[in-house]
């Protein structure tokens, strides 16, 4: 094996980049991360607000269900052959909504994983910059 043939065969070690070209490229995917934290939290202040909205409104249901079980029990005693059925009826509609509300909101809360785009990305460039230091490093 000549001299020539050992050193075309040999790979070429990747080098560090200037302090200058490191610096524009750091400050430049810094950017790129802050961009894309800031949309995620954009993201995160309106499902908190849907949340927010979603349990304000199970709360008012299921008042209005209380004081519907109040009436009802109230209507049992009164004379008149309709009054329980109507009462039943604004039971159901007011116990449906509340039921519905409460499971839309306890799915959207564990389904829920804030900043997970940020996240991912901080971790893609923390192995790509292991690979890139041991590539250099002896």
């Amino acid at each position: 094996m000549s001299l020539l043939s050992s050193l075309a065969s040999a790979k070429p070690r990747p080098q560090l980049p200037a302090p200058g070209v490191a610096f524009s490229l750091l400050g430049e995917s810094l950017d790129h991360r802050r961009e894309l934290a800031s949309l995620e939290v954009v993201e995160a202040r309106d499902h908190a607000i849907v949340s927010t909205l979603l349990a304000a409104g199970t709360a008012v249901l299921v008042l209005l269900l209380g004081f519907a079980i109040t009436l009802l029990v109230a209507s049992i005693v009164w004379d008149g052959p309709h009054r329980v059925a109507w009462m039943v009826g604004v039971c159901l509609v007011y116990g449906g909504g509340a039921v519905g509300s409460g499971s839309l909101l306890l799915k959207r809360l564990r389904t829920w994983h804030p900043l997970q785009e940020t996240q991912s990305q901080l971790e893609q460039d923390f192995q790509c910059l292991s690979k890139l230091i041991k590539s250099v490093l002896p």
